[in-house]
């Protein structure tokens, strides 16, 4: 993996690819078996699990600029403010995050025992 690429245009990347997801989706029928859903809910969760990092990441570096200085007010004006309040979303941000990868998670077990139709391949009417 390459670790020159802009974060910025990363982060955009991944929206449109986000955006790109939620079309290919839009219809139930898009994802016709039981192994699509299973394997898009893997790939959503592990996307997920890389975000609270990201942010933590993108709050550290808020943090950093803080610390020298180096952030500026539209008209002038004491930063702390503005920085407290984007660093306390940044949190809020993760804690959301963390909620949904372990609901991401959690899905994973029961569709990892769902299969295609009744009598397919490996799928067992029940008891």
């Amino acid at each position: 993996m390459r670790i020159d690429r802009d974060p910025a245009l990363i982060a955009y990347q991944l929206a449109d690819e986000c955006r790109a997801l939620v079309t290919a989706t839009a219809k139930p029928a898009q994802l016709g078996t039981v192994e699509e859903v299973r394997d898009v809910t893997e790939g959503l969760h592990l996307a997920v699990n890389q975000l609270p990092q990201a942010i933590r990441q993108a709050a550290a570096a808020l943090r950093a600029l803080e610390e020298q200085q180096a952030i500026g007010v539209v008209g002038g004006g004491d930063p702390g403010e503005d920085v407290s309040l984007a660093l306390r979303a940044f949190l809020n941000a993760e804690v959301g995050l963390t909620v949904a990868r372990a609901a991401l998670r959690e899905a994973a077990e029961p569709l990892s025992r769902l299969g295609g139709p009744v009598g397919g391949p490996g799928v067992d009417a029940g008891p």
